[in-house]
């Protein structure tokens, strides 16, 4: 008898063990508890528009590399390509505005929102977290190709009319920077669009256009190789790395567009969940490794928190957008 109320008496304790066992699992988290934690309890994932080893991309995975002493939970960056960032955007908006799913921001994606995005987006539907780094714009050739200057190649479009010019999406701050140049330069172009610098790079090398617009990001290494030619650039001043470069505003085109990079989130955040997220990428920004990485690719770091970065985008997309107005005959 004392045999069977042991047994019995074991048994109701390894039930119990068993059941706060699978109560404090990582997978069973009751919701209530669940909604006690500090954020995050699950990895958090940033979406990417542009191909792997775009500028962006790269950018977004150096910032998950140096986050990581930073966070519970890993950051995993998803690329989501197509519709001129149009997939990224829509699995953002998809999930809940709860900080588990952010994406990357470019100048090119706001642009962006004035002509392929605008039937499904809009600029007050996004919450903007940190910039990070910008840089200007580059028309570049292959090495070999016969325009050793912006010049040679707008007197080559305006006696062949049509040049074909690669970049990315259309209404992109690509596309205007090549809109803006041939109005004011007076020659026709076509412009093809493309994912992103990867895919833009790769177009060129590979011969299927003969121009492109990007990012230094995307041509140093090319520049380096001898494959890649810079004509000029649209910053404001000549870019340290090609100092023999010179800029749109120097050679009297009234022409200055940069491409910044950052964060953004589905619009309603929890002020902590939104505090957090900021706070890690402006630690990861300040890792020594991350400043390798931006003086390797002759980056500009610039970080600015929520106020400052939002008011920034929504600068942009109005002078964008005046812009775009301009250089597109309706």
């Amino acid at each position: 008898m004392n045999r069977i109320r042991n047994f019995k008496g074991t048994f109701i304790s390894l039930t119990l063990a068993f059941a706060l066992a699978v109560w404090h699992s990582p997978g069973s988290v009751p919701a209530e508890a669940a909604e006690g934690a500090k954020f995050p309890i699950k990895p958090i994932t940033i979406l990417n528009s542009s191909p792997a080893g775009s500028p962006a991309d790269v950018m977004a995975r150096q910032i998950v590399q140096h986050a990581k002493k930073y966070l519970t939970q890993p950051m995993v960056v998803v690329n989501k390509t197509g519709g001129s960032g149009g997939v990224m955007f829509a699995s953002m908006m998809a999930d809940p505005a709860d900080g588990y799913t952010i994406s990357t921001i470019t100048s090119a994606l706001i642009t962006a929102l004035h002509g392929d995005l605008k039937k499904d987006f809009s600029i007050d539907q996004f919450e903007f977290l940190a910039h990070v780094q910008k840089e200007p714009f580059c028309i570049a050739v292959k090495n070999d190709s016969p325009f050793k200057t912006l010049k040679e190649m707008i007197d080559h479009a305006k006696k062949n009319p049509r040049l074909k010019i690669g970049g990315q999406a259309t209404f992109s701050a690509l596309h205007l920077l090549a809109l803006a140049l041939a109005e004011e330069s007076g020659m026709p172009i076509s412009y093809v669009p493309y994912g992103g610098g990867s895919e833009i790079i790769a177009s060129l090398l590979g011969g299927h256009v003969p121009v492109v617009v990007s990012s230094p990001t995307t041509m140093n290494q090319h520049v380096e190789a001898g494959k890649v030619r810079i004509l000029v650039a649209s910053g404001e001043k000549r870019l340290p790395q090609w100092k023999n470069v010179p800029t749109l505003k120097e050679l009297g085109f009234n022409i200055v567009i940069t491409q910044y990079r950052g964060f953004a989130a589905k619009k309603g955040l929890p002020p902590d969940v939104r505090a957090i997220l900021v706070d890690t990428i402006k630690k990861a920004m300040d890792e020594p490794g991350f400043k390798e990485y931006l003086a390797k690719n002759s980056q500009v770091a610039e970080f600015m928190g929520p106020e400052e970065f939002t008011a920034a985008v929504r600068a942009d997309y109005e002078y964008m957008g005046k812009l775009l107005q301009k250089v597109v005959k309706k």
